[in-house]
């Protein structure tokens, strides 16, 4: 779930305050589909919010957490 990949999708967000997936896929050089259903799948988990417009199909995704503290038990 949070793979470097990830990572680096939520760093991207933080970073460049993207307006929509596509573009996020474009910058990141993945497929929308793929890109698609990580967000679909870190949204899940609370660590992104998909913003829909009630007017086109456009989604603005914004990341919630760009830094985690892993603690081993």
């Amino acid at each position: 779930m949070l793979s470097d990949e990830n990572r680096a999708l939520l760093r991207l967000m933080q970073e460049q305050q993207l307006r929509t997936v596509l573009e996020q896929a474009e910058l990141s050089g993945r497929a929308a589909s793929n890109l698609s259903r990580s967000l679909r799948n870190l949204e899940g988990y609370g660590l992104v919010t998909l913003h829909r417009s009630p007017d086109t199909r456009a989604v603005r995704p914004e990341a919630l957490a760009t830094e985690f503290l892993v603690l081993l038990d």
